[in-house]
């Protein structure tokens, strides 16, 4: 498919079966949630079946989603355990050291020879780990330098690749945002500049048809990195874009793997790499709801690791710049162009691109702003900007059904459907689960006369005790992963870590359900959001 086929259409071209499908979403979110309050007038023993049939689905995916979790969990421990240095050094001549991890007792070094196995036939002169040059793109608009130095810093940090010989670092920031920011921005780079391979500020000035985001930032910044590799002579398919947001801190092991599963992988151009997005840079100073959404998106971010065929770019992510030169770098009509990006890629190789999962995490901030009242706000507000990821599901069903292309039909489909289906179950299980288990009982006329409507509260909660095991692993993933205590914090900030998780079914409806219908309701009247709400970025001062 033609770069010009990819991109999002403007409002007032969005007719038709585009529209159609911006409104299925929210209709469909509406229709399940409604579905037992209608049954339960004519029937209540309809509602109930319908409630526990879709309790149990619920129960059966969140114990899966459990499992991924402690395997995930696993995955990132080993990985960030590696050494990754003479590991990259084995790609220089994977002929010479493929047999030497045949029985070795660990599993990653086994499938590390077997990576070797298979690249050791590739022909003279592929890429290799010298090859290799990382720009790293900071995206930021209003963030102070007590958010973006941490992350330089931790960019400097990285193991196995040395930043004066092998990264450039482009701080990507808007016009819009004033004179003092671009003050800032040049005494960042100027007193990073020497610690790197090169370094640059670039100001964004928004252009013709863009909407305030993101996508136009990066973009903008993608092109001066496609001049700079031409200037300086540098093959693009040698060069690996990672973009990041302000609050966004490699682990010191990330550009190791990353330039690892590069070099190993198949058709390497048409895949994009996905770290795990972690929220515990400031884990310990955030208030307890907010701590809990931050621990279930690291959840869910770890879960979907181990779901290739559902894994998609979220957040700071990976590509090649010949790749985002082909594709014309991100899309500057969303504010959700990281996961719209893999669509966009999926469509300009007519199907050819699949997320490879990096097992190393990038540490990112819990919502903080300066009061609790703006946090709330806050959270809310980024949640919802994550649901309007449901505007893809137009642009995917109007690309893979009405516009020429060579994209796999069956494929298409089951992408379609599942994009459809979490978005639809993002809206209404939350609420569901926890309102709708006393339906029948309340709308029946007679409710002595449905003993399965009497009965629907006390089966559900038995499910819902079942489903404690979920709640219990994810709260020893959720230790597991914290960041040690700082210093001036006593023993029994513990204790609301613990009883944070009694706050699941408010941080669920509040922060998933209504943020999920909020987005759906404003695509079925067409109301779409014409900017990025950047979320705040606080920092917490330490006490005297």
């Amino acid at each position: 498919m033609k770069v010009s086929d990819i991109e999002i259409p403007p409002e007032d071209e969005r007719g038709g079966w585009y529209r159609f499908f911006e409104i299925l979403p929210g209709v469909l979110s509406y229709s399940v949630f409604l579905a037992p309050f209608i049954l339960a007038i004519f029937e209540p023993a309809w509602a109930a079946y319908y409630l526990v049939s879709y309790v149990l689905i619920w129960f059966a995916k969140a114990i899966a989603m459990s499992i991924r979790v402690l395997q995930g969990h696993s995955r990132v421990k080993q990985a960030k355990q590696l050494d990754w240095a003479p590991l990259l050094k084995d790609l220089a001549n994977p002929a010479k050291f493929y047999k030497k991890y045949d029985n070795h007792k660990n599993r990653l070094m086994r499938i590390h020879g077997a990576n070797l196995a298979h690249i050791k036939d590739r022909p003279e002169g592929d890429l290799q780990p010298n090859d290799i040059v990382h720009a790293v793109i900071i995206a930021t608009y209003n963030e102070s330098q007590e958010i973006i130095h941490p992350t330089l810093d931790s960019v400097l940090a990285s193991k196995a690749v040395d930043p004066k010989k092998k990264i450039a670092f482009f701080l990507a920031y808007e016009e819009r945002a004033g004179e003092e920011k671009q003050k800032q921005s040049i005494e960042t780079v100027k007193a990073y500049k020497e610690q790197f391979m090169y370094a640059e500020a670039i100001e964004h000035a928004l252009q013709p048809g863009e909407m305030r985001g993101k996508g136009g930032n990066a973009t903008w910044a993608g092109r001066r990195i496609e001049e700079w590799a031409k200037q300086q002579g540098i093959d693009p398919a040698k060069v690996i874009v990672t973009v990041l947001d302000a609050d966004n801190r490699p682990d010191p092991n990330y550009l190791a793997a990353l330039e690892y599963s590069y070099i190993v992988a198949d058709n390497r151009k048409k895949r994009s790499y996905q770290p795990i997005a972690m929220y515990i840079n400031n884990i310990w100073d955030v208030p307890a709801i907010m701590r809990l959404s931050a621990v279930n998106n690291s959840f869910f971010h770890t879960a979907n690791s181990m779901r290739l065929h559902a894994l998609r770019n979220f957040s700071a992510h990976s590509q090649s710049l010949d790749a985002l030169i082909e594709s014309d770098y991100w899309s500057v009509r969303t504010i959700v162009e990281d996961g719209h990006q893999f669509w966009r890629m999926y469509f300009r190789y007519d199907g050819d691109h699949d997320v490879v999962p990096i097992y190393i995490p990038i540490y990112q901030d819990a919502v903080l702003a300066s009061t609790y009242k703006k946090t709330v706000v806050a959270q809310f507000k980024q949640i919802r900007r994550w649901t309007w990821g449901a505007s893809d599901i137009a642009y995917v069903a109007t690309r893979a059904f009405f516009i020429p292309n060579k994209v796999p039909k069956w494929d298409a489909t089951l992408k379609f459907f599942r994009i459809l289906e979490n978005h639809v179950t993002w809206a209404s299980s939350s609420l569901l689960l926890v309102v709708a288990g006393w339906v029948p009982l309340l709308l029946s006329a007679s409710p002595d006369e449905s003993v399965v409507a009497l009965q629907l509260p006390s089966v559900m909660a038995r499910i819902n005790t079942v489903g404690l095991v979920a709640i219990f692993a994810s709260m020893y993933i959720g230790v597991a992963t914290m960041p040690p205590r700082p210093a001036h914090y006593k023993r029994t900030r513990w204790v609301p870590f613990i009883l944070q998780w009694i706050l699941i079914p408010v941080a669920g409806v509040v922060f998933n359900s209504v943020a999920a219908y909020y987005s759906q309701t404003r695509l079925i009247f067409g109301r779409y959001f014409g900017d990025f709400d950047v979320t705040e970025k606080a920092v917490k001062k330490q006490k005297a």
